[in-house]
């Protein structure tokens, strides 16, 4: 499939066959392809054999000088398919995630969003990731599964941190379904944060990327077995989440925090 369509399938929220995924890191060139590789070999070969007949003094319609050159000109475009297509198509990749979440919160422009982590509740079925939506309102608190799940295809280096390597990610289909959990200011008996000391949450050094980072690629679940935010419901039900929320419980409902 061309990649146009693969995207057009993320951008819909289609699932993709363990073929089509590899299909699409080969054209995001997070995957070897061997017609790549053979035009890498050989505009590397024409930079060397260019460079080896400048020092060797040319001929006598292709001096030295012009070898030279013609050898700067293949390593400048060698260093342009390395880097610019690929960043590209990576790009197209990431307007293709925006326009799939466009569609899946429309009409929720007006709620605050946070992509949190949860400790996995076995009585909460309809929330499966490690990593879900929060949404709120100050009254309505929304949570959404997250649709995504993780390849086995790294990305670049530039969306992701030293110490926190992010994969590329396409639709999960044990996902497909609304997952999602409402609950209302009133349901909520109270919230506490369990240590004080929250650790510092680093990001890529480009800040163009940093938004992708925090709401989509970043899969640590931002908790500890001591540092989380416990929400509890008036019917007794537990959230545990990531301490990443809990400056929104405190703006959202202050009156509410478990001293």
């Amino acid at each position: 499939m061309f990649l146009k369509s693969l995207l057009l399938k993320i951008e819909t929220g289609q699932v993709l066959s363990e073929r089509q995924e590899k299909s699409l890191a080969v054209k995001l060139m997070l995957a070897p392809s061997i017609l790549r590789t053979l035009l890498h070999i050989l505009l590397a070969l024409s930079c060397v054999s260019l460079i080896l007949i400048g020092i060797l003094g040319g001929f006598k319609y292709f001096p030295s000088v012009v070898s030279y050159i013609l050898a700067g000109v293949v390593a400048l475009f060698f260093i342009y398919v390395l880097i610019f297509p690929k960043r590209r198509r990576i790009n197209n990749y990431l307007k293709a995630v925006d326009k799939f979440y466009q569609v899946k919160f429309e009409g929720l422009d007006y709620f605050d969003l946070f992509y949190t982590g949860q400790h996995r509740n076995p009585h909460i079925l309809s929330l499966k990731a490690s990593k879900i939506y929060f949404l709120t309102d100050g009254y309505y608190y929304l949570f959404f599964d997250d649709y995504f799940k993780d390849t086995k295809y790294p990305l670049p280096s530039y969306l992701t941190t030293p110490k926190n390597t992010v994969y590329l990610r396409v639709i999960d289909e044990q996902k497909l379904g609304q997952q999602k959990v409402l609950i209302k200011l009133e349901d909520i008996e109270s919230f506490y944060l369990t240590d004080q000391n929250i650790p510092v949450v680093k990001l890529p050094n480009n800040p163009k990327y940093h938004s992708y980072y925090n709401y989509f690629l970043d899969q640590n679940p931002r908790m500890t077995e001591t540092c989380m935010v416990v929400l509890t419901m008036k019917s007794k039900a537990v959230f545990r989440l990531s301490y990443e929320i809990y400056e929104a419980f405190l703006e959202h409902m202050p009156h509410k925090e478990k001293k």
